[in-house]
């Protein structure tokens, strides 16, 4: 059985390497010969590239559905929001986390959704083989600490102006704990007692800077000047009117969809056991809960409370989860209940197709690149 499962490990670590040296420079040659497009066909080539992308968020799902690594969702049914302007807000347990939504996204009881998602993510993540896809596609990078806050804010509200509207992209992703939950626990809960917060056992304090951000610049209704007490927020403003810009193009945020991701017996997977292959087969869950954004606070106190409202339920969920090896049922949100937990099963001829495109492809650019060079040197000679 070790013989086996350091064989399996060696094979699926080779397969995931072959897949990226293949896969992402294809990805990245095909962008730049269709990027003159952004001339004069911005919308198509956004829609390229977004196709594209969303194919590569398929390989990342294959990764996981191969190595027995499942996922489910329950809770409140968001399939009828692919279309709308969503915030997604989660829980950020391990450097699965955001593999696990890639597969969620890619499913495809959820079409369309893969190829416009915006993510904010650490800075960190930039400097990936997958950063550079993300660079391409306008996801916004943001650095974490105090001293940097005030700007990062500032880049992100010009961000959603500059990319997340022209591109027409629907959910945004932000893990708003800024965080693993192992690394911030015993600082949030440090925190928390300090200042009379409630302590989280299972989550750490979210912080709200960068969603405070995303609910003003992309709110439906103007906000009065005196609602905006942060001088991070006043600073933004000087950037132009994002409202009247996002009222115009129909461009506001419509809802906040909370998920809850669980591990079983709350150890999760990382990256390494993603590509190894080496913890056994096991069903992630995601619970999610949907709102209106017009119901939400934006800012100040209001919107610090909404947040850790939901983060005390997130808490209580995943308490109840660890103990019992499910979520609890709660009163449904808005729209309907998933009856879940819901397994999103993924096509084995989808992927494989896919890994033969792409790779035949990968042929095509080596062999093109290949001859040009030969020319070129041949005319030098």
């Amino acid at each position: 059985m070790a013989i086996y499962t350091v064989v399996r490990a060696i094979f699926r670590t080779l397969f995931v390497l072959f897949n990226n040296l293949y896969a992402i420079p294809t990805y990245l040659v095909w962008m730049a010969i269709l990027r003159p497009l952004l001339i004069n066909h911005p919308g198509l080539f956004n829609k390229i590239e977004g196709l594209g992308y969303s194919w590569l968020l398929h390989f990342v799902a294959s990764w996981l559905w191969t190595g027995g690594y499942t996922l489910a969702e329950c809770g409140d049914d968001v399939t009828d929001l692919v279309d709308s302007e969503c915030l997604v807000i989660g829980n950020h347990q391990s450097t699965a986390d955001v593999p696990m939504l890639m597969y969620f996204c890619s499913n495809d009881s959820k079409p369309r959704l893969a190829r416009n998602l915006y993510w904010v993510m650490d800075v960190m993540f930039k400097y990936t083989n997958f950063g550079w896809v993300s660079s391409v596609h306008g996801d916004f990078f943001i650095r974490q600490g105090q001293d940097t806050r005030q700007t990062q804010l500032i880049e992100l509200k010009s961000h959603l102006q500059q990319v997340y509207i022209p591109r027409d992209r629907k959910w945004i992703l932000l893990f708003p704990e800024g965080g693993f939950f192992w690394k911030r626990k015993e600082s949030s809960q440090a925190y928390a007692r300090k200042h009379g917060y409630p302590v989280l056992e299972h989550v750490t304090l979210p912080r709200i800077g960068a969603m405070q951000t995303i609910m003003e610049t992309l709110s439906p209704k103007p906000l009065s000047p005196s609602s905006s007490t942060n001088n991070i927020h006043a600073v933004a403003n000087s950037f132009g009117d994002a409202e009247s810009i996002h009222l115009k193009k129909e461009k506001h945020l419509k809802w906040i969809i909370d998920i809850t991701i669980a591990y079983p017996k709350g150890k999760p997977l990382d990256l390494l056991h993603m590509i190894f292959g080496s913890l056994e087969p096991c069903q992630t869950v995601m619970h999610f809960r949907r709102y209106r954004a017009e119901d939400v606070a934006r800012t100040g106190d209001a919107l610090l409370k909404w947040m850790y409202d939901r983060w005390v339920e997130k808490d209580r969920l995943l308490a109840h989860f660890y103990e019992t090896g499910k979520f609890p049922i709660l009163p449904i949100s808005e729209g309907i209940r998933n009856d879940g937990p819901k397994t999103l099963p993924l096509k084995w001829w989808w992927y494989s197709l896919l890994n033969v495109v792409f790779f035949l492809s990968a042929c095509l650019h080596l062999y093109i690149s290949s001859a040009v060079v030969s020319a070129f040197l041949d005319f030098f000679s």
